[in-house]
Protein backbone atom coordinates (compact mmCIF):
# COMPACT_ATOMS: atom_id res chain seq x y z
CA UNK A 1 0.00 0.00 0.00
CA UNK A 2 2.62 2.53 1.06
CA UNK A 3 4.92 1.60 -1.84
CA UNK A 4 2.11 2.55 -4.23
CA UNK A 5 1.60 5.79 -2.33
CA UNK A 6 5.32 6.52 -2.58
CA UNK A 7 5.25 5.95 -6.34
CA UNK A 8 2.24 8.22 -6.72
CA UNK A 9 3.89 10.86 -4.53
CA UNK A 10 6.88 10.88 -6.89
CA UNK A 11 4.48 11.49 -9.79
CA UNK A 12 2.93 14.36 -7.85
CA UNK A 13 6.33 15.95 -7.23
CA UNK A 14 6.92 16.10 -10.97
CA UNK A 15 4.06 18.58 -11.34
CA UNK A 16 5.14 22.11 -12.38
CA UNK A 17 6.48 24.23 -9.48
CA UNK A 18 5.39 21.58 -6.99
CA UNK A 19 8.75 20.93 -5.29
CA UNK A 20 9.26 24.67 -4.82
CA UNK A 21 5.75 24.91 -3.38
CA UNK A 22 6.57 22.15 -0.89
CA UNK A 23 9.64 24.07 0.25
CA UNK A 24 7.52 27.17 0.68
CA UNK A 25 4.98 25.17 2.70
CA UNK A 26 7.73 23.84 4.94
CA UNK A 27 8.91 27.40 5.57
CA UNK A 28 5.38 28.54 6.42
CA UNK A 29 4.91 25.63 8.83
CA UNK A 30 8.27 26.37 10.49
CA UNK A 31 7.28 30.03 10.87
CA UNK A 32 4.09 29.06 12.69
CA UNK A 33 5.83 26.42 14.82
CA UNK A 34 8.56 28.83 15.92
CA UNK A 35 6.28 31.22 17.76
CA UNK A 36 3.09 29.31 18.63
CA UNK A 37 4.50 27.29 21.58
CA UNK A 38 6.05 30.39 23.15
CA UNK A 39 3.42 33.07 22.52
CA UNK A 40 1.97 32.99 26.04
CA UNK A 41 5.42 33.23 27.66
CA UNK A 42 6.31 36.13 25.35
CA UNK A 43 3.08 37.98 26.15
CA UNK A 44 3.18 37.61 29.93
CA UNK A 45 6.90 37.59 30.73
CA UNK A 46 8.55 39.52 27.89
CA UNK A 47 5.87 42.12 27.11
CA UNK A 48 4.51 42.22 30.68
CA UNK A 49 0.81 41.61 30.01
CA UNK A 50 -1.32 40.25 32.84
CA UNK A 51 -2.94 36.86 32.20
CA UNK A 52 -6.27 38.64 31.71
CA UNK A 53 -4.67 41.20 29.40
CA UNK A 54 -2.99 38.47 27.36
CA UNK A 55 -6.29 36.59 27.08
CA UNK A 56 -7.96 39.78 25.80
CA UNK A 57 -5.04 40.33 23.40
CA UNK A 58 -5.38 36.82 21.95
CA UNK A 59 -9.16 37.09 21.74
CA UNK A 60 -9.05 40.34 19.77
CA UNK A 61 -6.32 39.20 17.40
CA UNK A 62 -8.08 35.87 16.81
CA UNK A 63 -11.41 37.54 15.99
CA UNK A 64 -9.70 39.95 13.58
CA UNK A 65 -7.90 37.04 11.94
CA UNK A 66 -11.23 35.24 11.40
CA UNK A 67 -12.82 38.30 9.84
CA UNK A 68 -9.80 39.12 7.67
CA UNK A 69 -9.38 35.50 6.54
CA UNK A 70 -13.02 35.34 5.48
CA UNK A 71 -12.76 38.60 3.53
CA UNK A 72 -9.52 37.55 1.85
CA UNK A 73 -11.04 34.21 0.91
CA UNK A 74 -14.03 35.88 -0.70
CA UNK A 75 -11.96 38.45 -2.61
CA UNK A 76 -9.46 35.83 -3.81
CA UNK A 77 -12.32 33.88 -5.40
CA UNK A 78 -13.90 36.87 -7.11
CA UNK A 79 -11.87 40.01 -7.86
CA UNK A 80 -8.28 39.53 -6.63
CA UNK A 81 -5.58 37.29 -8.12
CA UNK A 82 -4.70 34.58 -5.59
CA UNK A 83 -0.97 35.05 -6.14
CA UNK A 84 -1.30 38.70 -5.12
CA UNK A 85 -3.32 37.78 -2.02
CA UNK A 86 -0.62 35.30 -0.99
CA UNK A 87 2.11 37.89 -1.50
CA UNK A 88 0.28 40.43 0.67
CA UNK A 89 -0.37 37.80 3.37
CA UNK A 90 3.28 36.65 3.38
CA UNK A 91 4.47 40.25 3.54
CA UNK A 92 2.12 40.79 6.49
CA UNK A 93 3.69 37.86 8.33
CA UNK A 94 7.21 39.12 7.67
CA UNK A 95 6.50 42.65 8.88
CA UNK A 96 4.22 41.56 11.72
CA UNK A 97 6.72 39.28 13.40
CA UNK A 98 9.50 41.80 12.98
CA UNK A 99 7.24 44.13 14.97
CA UNK A 100 6.68 41.42 17.59
CA UNK A 101 10.46 41.03 17.86
CA UNK A 102 11.23 44.64 18.78
CA UNK A 103 8.05 46.39 19.99
CA UNK A 104 7.04 45.97 23.63
CA UNK A 105 4.10 48.35 23.93
CA UNK A 106 1.00 46.12 24.37
CA UNK A 107 -1.32 48.56 22.64
CA UNK A 108 0.86 48.90 19.55
CA UNK A 109 1.31 45.12 19.49
CA UNK A 110 -2.46 44.73 19.67
CA UNK A 111 -2.83 47.06 16.69
CA UNK A 112 -0.22 45.07 14.75
CA UNK A 113 -1.90 41.77 15.66
CA UNK A 114 -5.34 42.99 14.62
CA UNK A 115 -4.18 44.39 11.26
CA UNK A 116 -0.90 43.24 9.72
CA UNK A 117 -0.80 39.80 11.34
CA UNK A 118 -4.53 39.30 10.81
CA UNK A 119 -3.80 39.62 7.09
CA UNK A 120 -0.99 37.05 7.35
CA UNK A 121 -3.33 34.39 8.74
CA UNK A 122 -4.89 34.06 5.29
CA UNK A 123 -1.69 32.43 4.01
CA UNK A 124 -2.62 28.88 5.02
CA UNK A 125 -6.09 29.00 3.47
CA UNK A 126 -4.87 30.70 0.30
CA UNK A 127 -2.01 28.22 -0.07
CA UNK A 128 -4.38 25.24 -0.06
CA UNK A 129 -6.87 27.07 -2.27
CA UNK A 130 -4.01 27.49 -4.77
CA UNK A 131 -3.25 23.77 -4.53
CA UNK A 132 -6.91 23.04 -5.26
CA UNK A 133 -6.95 25.25 -8.36
CA UNK A 134 -3.50 24.50 -9.73
CA UNK A 135 -3.38 20.72 -9.27
CA UNK A 136 -6.99 19.67 -9.76
CA UNK A 137 -6.41 17.29 -12.66
CA UNK A 138 -6.52 13.60 -11.64
CA UNK A 139 -3.37 11.50 -11.70
CA UNK A 140 -3.10 7.86 -12.58
CA UNK A 141 -5.55 5.57 -10.85
CA UNK A 142 -8.02 8.41 -10.33
CA UNK A 143 -5.91 9.98 -7.59
CA UNK A 144 -6.28 13.73 -7.59
CA UNK A 145 -6.46 16.80 -5.44
CA UNK A 146 -7.08 14.97 -2.13
CA UNK A 147 -3.77 13.13 -2.34
CA UNK A 148 -1.93 16.21 -3.63
CA UNK A 149 -3.44 18.19 -0.75
CA UNK A 150 -2.22 15.48 1.64
CA UNK A 151 1.36 15.69 0.34
CA UNK A 152 1.38 19.47 0.89
CA UNK A 153 -0.23 19.06 4.31
CA UNK A 154 2.40 16.50 5.31
CA UNK A 155 5.14 19.05 4.72
CA UNK A 156 3.30 21.59 6.86
CA UNK A 157 2.93 18.98 9.61
CA UNK A 158 6.56 17.89 9.31
CA UNK A 159 7.59 21.45 10.15
CA UNK A 160 5.84 21.03 13.49
CA UNK A 161 7.88 17.92 14.34
CA UNK A 162 11.14 19.88 14.31
CA UNK A 163 10.10 23.55 14.51
CA UNK A 164 9.32 23.86 18.25
CA UNK A 165 12.64 22.24 19.20
CA UNK A 166 14.60 24.54 16.88
CA UNK A 167 12.58 27.49 18.14
CA UNK A 168 13.47 26.69 21.73
CA UNK A 169 17.17 26.60 20.81
CA UNK A 170 16.88 29.99 19.11
CA UNK A 171 15.01 31.34 22.15
CA UNK A 172 17.69 30.12 24.55
CA UNK A 173 20.50 31.56 22.42
CA UNK A 174 19.00 34.87 21.24
CA UNK A 175 15.88 35.55 23.32
CA UNK A 176 12.51 36.61 21.98
CA UNK A 177 14.03 39.19 19.63
CA UNK A 178 15.96 36.41 17.93
CA UNK A 179 12.99 34.03 17.97
CA UNK A 180 10.56 36.41 16.29
CA UNK A 181 13.24 37.69 13.90
CA UNK A 182 13.80 34.08 12.82
CA UNK A 183 10.04 33.64 12.39
CA UNK A 184 9.96 36.80 10.25
CA UNK A 185 12.83 35.44 8.15
CA UNK A 186 10.88 32.21 7.56
CA UNK A 187 7.89 34.29 6.47
CA UNK A 188 10.27 36.07 4.10
CA UNK A 189 11.35 32.73 2.62
CA UNK A 190 7.69 31.83 2.17
CA UNK A 191 7.19 35.18 0.42
CA UNK A 192 10.02 34.37 -2.00
CA UNK A 193 8.50 30.94 -2.58
CA UNK A 194 5.18 32.52 -3.53
CA UNK A 195 6.92 34.95 -5.89
CA UNK A 196 8.86 32.20 -7.68
CA UNK A 197 6.53 29.19 -7.53
CA UNK A 198 2.95 30.50 -7.52
CA UNK A 199 2.05 31.62 -11.05
CA UNK A 200 -0.47 34.33 -11.79
CA UNK A 201 -3.83 32.82 -12.72
CA UNK A 202 -6.81 34.91 -13.72
CA UNK A 203 -10.21 33.75 -12.53
CA UNK A 204 -11.99 31.56 -15.08
CA UNK A 205 -15.33 32.83 -16.36
CA UNK A 206 -18.27 31.80 -14.19
CA UNK A 207 -20.74 29.29 -15.55
CA UNK A 208 -24.31 28.49 -14.65
CA UNK A 209 -23.09 25.30 -12.97
CA UNK A 210 -20.86 27.24 -10.56
CA UNK A 211 -22.69 29.97 -8.69
CA UNK A 212 -20.98 32.29 -6.22
CA UNK A 213 -23.24 33.34 -3.38
CA UNK A 214 -22.50 36.27 -1.11
CA UNK A 215 -20.67 35.56 2.16
CA UNK A 216 -23.89 36.08 4.12
CA UNK A 217 -25.95 33.70 1.95
CA UNK A 218 -23.16 31.14 1.94
CA UNK A 219 -22.88 31.09 5.72
CA UNK A 220 -26.64 30.69 6.06
CA UNK A 221 -26.66 27.41 4.16
CA UNK A 222 -27.71 24.64 6.58
CA UNK A 223 -25.07 22.18 5.35
CA UNK A 224 -22.28 24.71 5.85
CA UNK A 225 -23.58 25.74 9.28
CA UNK A 226 -23.69 22.11 10.41
CA UNK A 227 -20.16 21.39 9.18
CA UNK A 228 -18.70 24.62 10.58
CA UNK A 229 -20.22 24.18 14.04
CA UNK A 230 -19.37 20.47 14.27
CA UNK A 231 -15.72 21.09 13.40
CA UNK A 232 -15.54 24.13 15.68
CA UNK A 233 -16.73 21.97 18.57
CA UNK A 234 -14.18 19.27 17.71
CA UNK A 235 -11.34 21.79 17.48
CA UNK A 236 -12.45 23.35 20.77
CA UNK A 237 -12.14 19.95 22.44
CA UNK A 238 -8.68 19.51 20.93
CA UNK A 239 -7.61 22.98 22.10
CA UNK A 240 -8.81 22.35 25.65
CA UNK A 241 -7.06 18.98 25.67
CA UNK A 242 -3.81 20.51 24.41
CA UNK A 243 -3.76 22.79 27.46
CA UNK A 244 -5.03 20.19 29.92
CA UNK A 245 -3.06 17.07 28.96
CA UNK A 246 0.41 18.27 30.11
CA UNK A 247 -1.02 19.32 33.49
CA UNK A 248 -3.03 16.12 33.91
CA UNK A 249 -0.06 13.98 32.90
CA UNK A 250 2.09 15.50 35.65
CA UNK A 251 -0.45 16.09 38.43
CA UNK A 252 -2.76 13.06 38.27
CA UNK A 253 -0.94 10.44 36.18
CA UNK A 254 2.50 10.75 37.77
CA UNK A 255 4.30 11.69 34.57
CA UNK A 256 7.45 13.74 34.02
CA UNK A 257 8.86 16.11 31.41
CA UNK A 258 10.27 13.07 29.60
CA UNK A 259 6.75 11.65 29.34
CA UNK A 260 5.53 14.96 27.91
CA UNK A 261 8.16 14.78 25.17
CA UNK A 262 7.14 11.24 24.27
CA UNK A 263 3.42 12.03 24.32
CA UNK A 264 3.69 15.00 21.99
CA UNK A 265 6.16 13.23 19.70
CA UNK A 266 3.97 10.20 18.97
CA UNK A 267 1.16 12.07 17.19
CA UNK A 268 3.23 13.67 14.39
CA UNK A 269 4.97 10.36 13.67
CA UNK A 270 1.58 8.73 13.10
CA UNK A 271 0.09 11.68 11.19
CA UNK A 272 2.60 11.79 8.31
CA UNK A 273 1.98 8.33 6.77
CA UNK A 274 -1.72 8.35 7.66
CA UNK A 275 -2.29 11.67 5.90
CA UNK A 276 -1.03 10.16 2.65
CA UNK A 277 -3.19 7.06 3.03
CA UNK A 278 -6.32 8.97 3.94
CA UNK A 279 -5.63 11.34 1.06
CA UNK A 280 -5.71 8.36 -1.27
CA UNK A 281 -8.98 7.11 0.21
CA UNK A 282 -10.53 10.59 0.00
CA UNK A 283 -9.58 10.76 -3.68
CA UNK A 284 -11.65 7.64 -4.22
CA UNK A 285 -14.80 9.26 -2.85
CA UNK A 286 -14.73 8.33 0.84
CA UNK A 287 -14.48 11.84 2.30
CA UNK A 288 -17.64 11.91 4.39
CA UNK A 289 -17.05 8.40 5.74
CA UNK A 290 -13.54 9.41 6.76
CA UNK A 291 -14.76 12.62 8.40
CA UNK A 292 -17.31 10.74 10.50
CA UNK A 293 -14.71 8.08 11.32
CA UNK A 294 -12.40 10.86 12.53
CA UNK A 295 -15.08 12.18 14.88
CA UNK A 296 -15.61 8.67 16.29
CA UNK A 297 -11.86 8.32 16.83
CA UNK A 298 -11.91 11.61 18.74
CA UNK A 299 -14.62 10.21 20.99
CA UNK A 300 -12.58 7.04 21.58
CA UNK A 301 -9.53 9.17 22.38
CA UNK A 302 -11.22 11.40 24.97
CA UNK A 303 -13.05 8.49 26.60
CA UNK A 304 -9.69 6.72 26.85
CA UNK A 305 -8.07 9.76 28.47
CA UNK A 306 -10.94 9.93 30.96
CA UNK A 307 -9.99 6.48 32.25
CA UNK A 308 -6.18 6.64 31.79
CA UNK A 309 -4.21 5.76 34.91
CA UNK A 310 -0.57 5.91 33.79
CA UNK A 311 1.50 7.78 31.16
CA UNK A 312 1.80 4.54 29.17
CA UNK A 313 -1.97 4.58 28.63
CA UNK A 314 -1.62 8.06 27.13
CA UNK A 315 1.16 6.80 24.83
CA UNK A 316 -1.24 4.32 23.24
CA UNK A 317 -4.03 6.87 22.99
CA UNK A 318 -1.73 9.33 21.17
CA UNK A 319 -1.68 6.89 18.26
CA UNK A 320 -5.46 7.26 18.06
CA UNK A 321 -5.04 11.04 18.29
CA UNK A 322 -2.53 11.03 15.43
CA UNK A 323 -4.93 9.11 13.18
CA UNK A 324 -7.78 11.44 14.13
CA UNK A 325 -5.74 14.58 13.42
CA UNK A 326 -4.61 13.20 10.06
CA UNK A 327 -8.29 13.31 9.07
CA UNK A 328 -9.50 16.49 10.78
CA UNK A 329 -6.50 18.56 9.66
CA UNK A 330 -6.19 17.11 6.17
CA UNK A 331 -9.18 15.43 4.54
CA UNK A 332 -11.40 18.12 6.05
CA UNK A 333 -9.74 20.78 3.86
CA UNK A 334 -10.88 19.14 0.62
CA UNK A 335 -14.22 18.30 2.24
CA UNK A 336 -14.88 21.99 2.90
CA UNK A 337 -13.68 22.92 -0.58
CA UNK A 338 -16.16 20.48 -2.10
CA UNK A 339 -18.96 22.15 -0.14
CA UNK A 340 -18.39 25.32 -2.16
CA UNK A 341 -17.35 24.52 -5.77
CA UNK A 342 -15.62 27.40 -7.48
CA UNK A 343 -14.82 29.14 -4.16
CA UNK A 344 -11.68 27.39 -2.82
CA UNK A 345 -10.42 30.53 -1.09
CA UNK A 346 -13.56 31.14 0.92
CA UNK A 347 -14.09 27.41 1.55
CA UNK A 348 -10.58 26.91 2.93
CA UNK A 349 -10.93 30.09 4.98
CA UNK A 350 -14.13 28.61 6.41
CA UNK A 351 -12.18 25.53 7.48
CA UNK A 352 -9.39 27.56 9.08
CA UNK A 353 -12.00 29.76 10.75
CA UNK A 354 -13.58 26.68 12.33
CA UNK A 355 -10.15 25.94 13.80
CA UNK A 356 -9.72 29.51 14.98
CA UNK A 357 -13.21 29.59 16.51
CA UNK A 358 -12.58 26.27 18.23
CA UNK A 359 -9.21 27.42 19.58
CA UNK A 360 -10.76 30.63 20.84
CA UNK A 361 -13.60 28.75 22.55
CA UNK A 362 -11.05 26.38 24.07
CA UNK A 363 -8.86 29.20 25.41
CA UNK A 364 -11.83 30.99 26.95
CA UNK A 365 -13.33 27.89 28.58
CA UNK A 366 -10.24 26.02 29.79
CA UNK A 367 -9.73 27.90 33.05
CA UNK A 368 -13.39 27.59 34.04
CA UNK A 369 -13.40 23.86 33.23
CA UNK A 370 -10.28 23.14 35.29
CA UNK A 371 -11.50 25.14 38.27
CA UNK A 372 -14.95 23.59 38.12
CA UNK A 373 -14.19 19.94 37.32
CA UNK A 374 -10.47 19.27 37.79
CA UNK A 375 -8.04 17.86 35.24
CA UNK A 376 -9.87 14.56 34.73
CA UNK A 377 -13.17 16.36 34.57
CA UNK A 378 -11.82 18.35 31.62
CA UNK A 379 -11.45 15.05 29.73
CA UNK A 380 -15.15 14.39 30.44
CA UNK A 381 -15.97 17.84 29.07
CA UNK A 382 -13.95 17.10 25.91
CA UNK A 383 -15.87 13.85 25.55
CA UNK A 384 -19.18 15.73 25.82
CA UNK A 385 -18.07 18.27 23.19
CA UNK A 386 -17.10 15.46 20.84
CA UNK A 387 -20.48 13.77 21.30
CA UNK A 388 -22.10 17.05 20.26
CA UNK A 389 -19.80 17.22 17.23
CA UNK A 390 -20.71 13.66 16.23
CA UNK A 391 -24.42 14.42 16.54
CA UNK A 392 -24.04 17.46 14.30
CA UNK A 393 -21.88 15.85 11.61
CA UNK A 394 -24.33 12.95 11.43
CA UNK A 395 -27.01 15.51 10.51
CA UNK A 396 -25.04 16.63 7.46
CA UNK A 397 -26.69 15.97 4.15
CA UNK A 398 -25.03 16.74 0.85
CA UNK A 399 -26.54 19.75 -0.84
CA UNK A 400 -28.40 19.12 -4.07
CA UNK A 401 -27.30 21.58 -6.77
Amino acid sequence: MFSKLLSTSRDICRQPNFVGLLGSTLSLGMAYSFFAPFISTWGTEEVGMSPTGFSLFMTCTSLCAILMGTLMGRLSDTVLVRRHVLIVAALGGTLGYLAYAFIRNPYILGLVGCTVLAISTGSFAQLFAHVREEYHKPLGGGLGVSLINSVVRVFFSFAWTVGPALGSLVLIAFGFKGLFSAAAALWGIFLLGVIFFVPRREHPPRTNQIKTDSIWRTFRRPDIVVCFVSFSVLFAAQAVNMMNLPLALVHILGGSEKDLGIVFGIGPLVEVPMMLWFGQLASRGHQLKLIRFGFLLALLYFVGLSFAQTPSHVYMLQVVSGIMVSISANVAIVFFQDLMPGQPGLATALFTNSQAAGNLLGMLSFGFLVEGFGYRGVFYACTAMTVLGIFLIMQYRQRQV
